[in-house]
């Protein structure tokens, strides 16, 4: 279950100059989805269900949850900037990430999310299709802003980048997954319409010794190339 600011929700339907009826018939649910959910009548929405509205209104879901600590930017014009497309990552088995090359990082220009000033920011390539119930595809890019950095509280629907390390860190892989939050602790999913990828990766996941994984990024932002 998860905690929805709705005054942050209801904010973004008038900047978006939207109705809550478009919206919800935008996500494919029904008249009253988002009405629901402003008048408290739906009280604990799916995670799935404020992702896709997230996605619609054009924000992070983490903007849609209490408790989400962010400077408040509303009203300032984007700052774009060339970002560092670092490489791929893989929404799907893990990538294993290639630190040995020599070649500088190809700079692209984006939007800036002008609430992680201090937080460095990047982008990945995405392959594999075990994030496609989330609309990310391969090819697509992500945007992605250093967790730790960005003084963000983890909450379930979020989107992260894990990086699990082996071997003393000589070998490092990366992937895609969502977050659910739960008494018991994280766990990070694949979101996808392949039931290859079903398995949940545990975020105190490991073989009693060589192996470490994390969050380090969180997903901002989603970029289709035609």
């Amino acid at each position: 279950m998860i905690s929805i600011d709705k005054e942050r929700l209801r904010a973004l339907i008038a900047e978006r100059k939207t109705t809550p009826r478009a919206v919800s018939r935008a996500v494919g649910s029904n008249d009253t989805l988002v009405r629901d959910i402003l008048s408290g009548k739906s009280r604990n929405p799916q995670a799935s269900t404020m992702a896709k509205i997230a996605e619609h209104l054009g924000a992070p879901i983490g903007e849609l949850m209490t408790g989400v600590e962010t400077p408040d930017v509303t009203g300032q014009p984007p700052s774009f900037a060339e970002l560092p497309l670092i490489g791929p990552v893989q929404a799907g088995a893990w990538l294993a990430l290639d630190d040995s090359s020599q070649d500088e990082p190809q700079m692209m220009s984006a939007a800036l999310d002008r609430r992680y000033p201090t937080a460095q920011q990047w982008l990945r390539e995405v392959r594999g299709d075990s994030m496609n119930a989330r609309n990310i595809y391969p090819g697509d890019l992500v945007h992605l802003v250093d967790l730790i950095n960005s003084g963000v509280r983890l909450n379930t629907g979020m989107i992260v980048e894990v990086t699990r390390t082996r071997d003393g860190g000589a070998l490092r892989e990366i992937t895609l997954k969502e977050v659910e939050v739960t008494e018991a602790g994280i766990t990070l999913w694949p979101r996808s319409l392949n039931p290859r990828w079903k398995d949940p990766i545990v975020l105190d996941d490991g073989d009693g010794g060589d192996l470490d994984v994390e969050i380090t990024g969180l997903l901002i932002a989603k970029i289709t190339r035609f």
